[in-house]
């Protein structure tokens, strides 16, 4: 599932980054919906779409983000099916990944730096291969330039101590690294990496699609029952429980059509 060079690598780094896994089409058809979305009030969206950073505890300013987009075009549910990325979330999630959100992000000039933040430490090493309990599936729409978006500590997923108070996103490397990506690129990384992301600069929106899984386990809110019709089969498995040692339908026919 992953080659000798990624497995390394994401162990060393805490992420991976797969080059344009995504078609061009369906990169347009997201960024449409983005901006559609995005203009409307959040009792305006089709349910059931909604946007948890729209509430009082965070800041007017912060990079807000539309969840459960999976349920609104058929486009987001290609995307969380997109083999090349599955490849590594089967095997980063021990063959068991739960889907837990799907949410599509829009950055602006105006928009908050993102500061350093990670959660657990669920990362290790099992029968030679890594595995993450709770990891983040980051597809750029757009080009991201060398200076903004993604930061991160890389081999902080490992760390026996936290890191100290004054770092900051804007530190420089070795310590800091900022990963610039282009669009249809997928930066894979396990949420107990210390992540961030500096203040966007470009003239155009920034939009991201962020799938996020868990190992074992389930999230509350997934699926929505009463808009099951909304989405196919396997995005309805793929929300389902992870239970270790029980493989889902979804996750045999990708290892099938990866195996031919």
């Amino acid at each position: 599932m992953l080659t000798d060079e990624e497995r390394w690598f994401f162990d060393h780094h805490g992420f991976l980054i797969l080059h344009n896994v995504v078609p061009e089409e369906d990169i347009e058809l997201m960024i449409e919906l983005g901006n559609r979305w995005h203009a409307l009030e959040l009792s305006e969206l089709p349910p059931p779409l909604t946007s948890t950073s729209r509430n009082s505890s965070h800041s007017p300013t912060i990079a807000h983000w539309i969840n459960n987009v999976q349920y609104g075009d058929a486009v987001f549910q290609r995307l969380v099916l997109n083999a090349e990325i599955m490849r590594v979330i089967i095997a980063l999630t021990r063959a068991n990944p739960c889907l837990v959100d799907c949410a599509l992000t829009k950055n602006l000039t105006t928009s908050d730096d993102i500061n350093f933040h990670a959660s657990g430490q669920d990362y290790g090493i099992e029968n030679g291969m890594p595995y993450a309990g709770f990891i983040n599936a980051g597809t750029s729409l757009v080009n991201v330039p060398e200076g903004t978006g993604f930061v991160c500590l890389p081999g902080s997923h490992k760390r026996n101590y936290e890191p100290p108070d004054d770092l900051s996103i804007y530190d420089g490397p070795p310590t800091v690294i900022n990963v610039p990506v282009n669009a249809g690129d997928c930066v894979i990384f396990t949420e107990a990496l210390f992540h961030g992301a500096r203040r966007w600069t470009e003239t155009y929106p920034r939009f991201s699609v962020f799938n996020r899984y868990i190992d074992k386990g389930s999230h509350g809110g997934l699926p929505k029952e009463e808009y099951r019709d909304l989405i196919s089969d396997e995005i309805y498995e793929l929300e389902q429980p992870a239970v270790q040692g029980r493989q889902k339908q979804v996750v045999k026919r990708i290892l099938n059509e990866l195996k031919t």
